[in-house]
């Protein structure tokens, strides 16, 4: 028997066959669909509380004026070195208070009343600004984190910067109202108190309490004060402590010795400190947005050698980590890769066919990057990010990272 031969229109009409074929075949064929992955690994793993904090020398000494008459120039800066019993601070030429009568008196007392009354709501006004100062940080921040990404444009973080010089030049502006509502207060109620002032022309001497350094001189030039107006501000630079006004509800969380990652201070690296206190009185502060908050100060102490933090001074603003939980080697998914699968948790891992696989995870502690896996993955296993509708259980994937 001869075997078949394919003639010229044969081969012709079987190379049309075969590209029909291959090019339905290509239209019902599904590509496989692009996702972002990343593999489950072991290592540390902590949970932190993170918020603002402010620094402050544990034992500031306000100088007042013991008597009224007339304040000498002072002839110190912020900065100075001051010596306790011996270096003198201000001298003073007092003056003998004329006697009130009842009609001056009643008036003082209602203008004590009102002073009362300006002081509070510019106290209010401070915790405002502060509000808005930590929004605008907070957005700054973000912004500049965004643009080097190109995330963001340059005008956009223009504003967030300008917007964080307006917060802070309000803040200051209150902090001003509220001292000069707190002076007049003051001076207001020294005109009530009858204690008699030395005789004239015998200079009344201040000396410094402590062993210090002068940290703000609030009073420098020659002019009248009464008993009572505050002078200077004193403090030891070495004795720094951090003072963090959290929500309640985050306080609660926090124990005393707990270590502390402070981050923003303007160094090169995160200092360690760990909590002294959790103060046991809570207070009301109004947010950026006007609602009432309830914060609570937590205390920390700075545990590197002062040499690592010299530069920090008294009313710093830094970025406190508090730990609330910590371990050395725990089996960890990217946050991203889960989401809820009614009341428990889900991922998608990519099988070695290239196939996405539905499976659900238990986990336990979290932070704000990873999860730590209790059960349903294993160390090395690679997982969907972010997965959206188009990711099912089943669909060909093809990773692009991870």
């Amino acid at each position: 028997m001869k075997a078949k031969m394919f003639t010229g229109p044969r081969i012709v009409g079987l190379l049309i066959v075969l590209a029909l074929a291959l090019a339905a075949w290509m239209m019902l064929r599904t590509p496989a669909l692009e996702v972002e992955a990343a593999k489950v690994t072991r290592g540390p793993l902590a949970v932190t509380i993170d918020d603002l904090g402010e620094t402050r020398v544990r034992d500031l000494y306000t100088v007042a004026a013991p008597v009224t008459g007339e304040l000498l120039r002072v002839p110190f800066k912020a900065g100075a070195v001051v010596t306790r019993g011996q270096t003198l601070l201000a001298e003073i030429q007092p003056i003998t208070s004329d006697p009130v009568d009842a009609r001056s008196y009643s008036t003082t007392v209602a203008n004590i009343g009102g002073l009362q009354a300006q002081l509070a709501g510019a106290r209010a006004r401070v915790q405002e600004a502060r509000a808005a100062e930590q929004l605008a940080l907070a957005d700054y921040n973000r912004v500049n984190a965004l643009l080097p990404a190109g995330f963001v444009s340059r005008a956009r973080f223009d504003q967030a910067r300008a917007a964080l010089a307006q917060a802070r030049a309000a803040r200051a502006e209150a902090s001003q109202a509220q001292d000069a509502a707190l002076h007049a207060l003051q001076a207001a109620q020294a005109s009530l108190r009858g204690a008699a002032a030395p005789p004239r022309g015998q200079i009344v001497r201040v000396l410094a309490p402590i062993s210090g350094t002068v940290l703000r001189v609030l009073e420098e030039s020659r002019s009248p004060v009464v008993a009572g107006t505050h002078l200077m501000e004193l403090g030891d630079p070495g004795a720094i402590e951090i003072v963090s006004d959290m929500l309640s509800a985050d306080a609660v969380k926090v124990r005393p010795g707990a270590a502390v990652a402070i981050d923003a201070w303007g160094g090169d690296a995160p200092l360690r400190g760990r909590v002294r206190l959790v103060e046991p009185f809570g207070f009301t502060k109004i947010s950026a947005l006007g609602v009432e908050e309830q914060r609570v100060n937590v205390v920390i102490d700075l545990v590197d050698q002062q040499a690592a933090w010299q530069r920090l001074g008294h009313g710093f603003r830094v970025t406190v980590r508090i730990e609330l939980w910590s371990a050395p080697d725990v089996l960890q998914v990217p946050l991203g890769a889960l989401f809820r699968q009614g009341q428990g948790w889900a991922v998608f891992t990519i099988g070695s066919d290239g196939r996405a696989r539905l499976k659900a995870v238990k986990v336990g502690h979290m932070n704000d990057s990873a999860a730590e896996v209790l059960s349903g993955l294993g160390a090395g296993d690679q997982v969907v990010l972010h997965p959206g509708e188009k990711v099912k259980d089943g669909i060909k994937v093809r990773p692009t990272g991870g």
